[in-house]
């Protein structure tokens, strides 16, 4: 009888702290989930733009402005889902597939800044809509250049699937698990 007390006894404290490691599984994926927008990775690019509108007879009319802009590795946190982490509570480790690092270009509103330029005197100076008009155009060129060559895309994906899997071995480090980080695929680039 006293055999079947303590059997009984072990059972129920295996079953709470099972269920309790089941709840502390469900809010770490609530607490990731609720992350969101997860930015491992940016840089910064500098782009320049010339307006060269030059008449031999009423003169030259050059100017060159640069602006910043960023790009950010980042993943989506929110389309994580629960079958994307499994745990092993026995062996101490977790498998997460994390949603695919995704790069994205921001900042664009930055100032113009005229680099240099080079108004005749019979010229107008280069007004707001001019400028306003360059800007559109290097930021087209820009994001085509970007899709052109993927050498920064690439270079900035990688960083941060490094930051990543550095961050989430470290969580799940924290409490106790071995972390297996793997990636889903990214389908499309939003540029």
């Amino acid at each position: 009888m006293h055999k079947r007390k303590i059997l009984l006894l072990a059972t129920a404290i295996m079953l709470c702290l099972s269920c309790t490691r089941q709840e502390d599984h469900r809010e770490l994926y609530q607490e990731l989930k609720s992350a969101d927008k997860m930015i491992f990775a940016s840089m910064s690019i500098t782009k320049t733009a010339a307006i060269d509108k030059s008449r031999e007879f009423f003169g030259k009319r050059i100017a060159v402005y640069s602006y910043d802009t960023y790009m950010h590795a980042y993943i989506d946190m929110s389309a994580l889902s629960e079958d994307d982490i499994s745990f092993d509570d026995k062996a101490g480790t977790v498998h997460i597939t994390l949603p695919p690092i995704v790069t994205e270009i921001s900042g664009r509103d930055m100032e113009l800044r005229k680099e240099y330029d080079n108004i005749g005197l019979f010229r107008d100076s280069i007004d707001a809509r001019e400028r306003a008009e360059l800007k559109e155009l290097a930021n087209t060129s820009l994001k085509k250049e970007l899709q052109d060559n993927k050498a920064f895309t690439s270079q900035l994906t990688d960083a941060a699937k490094h930051k990543a899997r550095q961050y989430f071995e470290s969580l799940f480090g924290e409490k106790g698990y071995s972390a297996v980080i793997d990636f889903k695929s990214l389908r499309n680039i939003h540029i």
